[in-house]
């Protein structure tokens, strides 16, 4: 539940560029530069001002059209029906996420919400990372699943480390490996966290 909200609030405030939310910046930039990789986002100082060039993730003036997407959302009555009141279109960010909205995001909206806006590539890893909580979130597993989702979680981890910056990855994106092997010991997710059993 709490990898889950992490990760939803990591991707948004990188894709929106949300400040003191954002994993992009000037300090992931040079570490880049410092490692020899990603050349192409070396930061460039002209005069007294320093230029960031765009990462993959970032498409110019897409932010409005993600946002509008998330405020035009009309859901079953209690079901994150605040989803819409928490678009801030003045800034351009989402405002007073809670683990259900985080929940509700991941699982159905955010694979949705992307779509049209990021490039395709970009857009399969984080629809790839979507259905992954989805999966380990359902009522029932097949136990010869758990293999497949393990290993699926691996990929995605390998995928999302090409399109964000090493500052994106901390333990909690990497705790994602660990969620099928805590089925197996402690029995499925929706029976152990804090969403009522009629919003899973």
């Amino acid at each position: 539940m709490h990898v889950e909200k992490f990760f939803c609030v990591s991707i948004i405030g990188t894709l929106l560029n949300i400040k003191c939310k954002t994993k992009d910046g000037l300090n992931a930039c040079l570490d880049l530069t410092k490692m020899g990789i990603r050349q192409q986002l070396t930061p460039q100082q002209i005069g007294n001002i320093t230029y960031l060039p765009r990462a993959c993730h970032f498409v110019q003036k897409r932010e409005n059209m993600f946002c509008e997407c998330l405020q035009g959302i009309k859901g079953p009555h209690g079901y994150s029906l605040n989803i819409k009141r928490l678009v801030s279109m003045k800034d351009l960010n989402l405002i007073g996420l809670k683990s259900h909205d985080s929940h509700v995001l991941m699982q159905q909206i955010l694979s949705m919400a992307i779509r049209e806006i990021w490039p395709n590539k970009f857009r399969k890893t984080i629809t790839k990372l979507c259905l992954f909580f989805n999966a380990i979130c359902s009522k029932v597993i097949d136990s010869l699943k758990l293999d497949e989702l393990e290993h699926e979680a691996a990929v995605i981890l390998c995928q999302l480390e090409m399109y964000f910056p090493l500052s994106f990855f901390d333990i909690m994106e990497h705790l994602i490996v660990h969620l099928e092997r805590e089925i197996r010991l402690c029995s499925l997710v929706y029976l152990r966290w804090m969403y009522h059993l009629r919003d899973t």
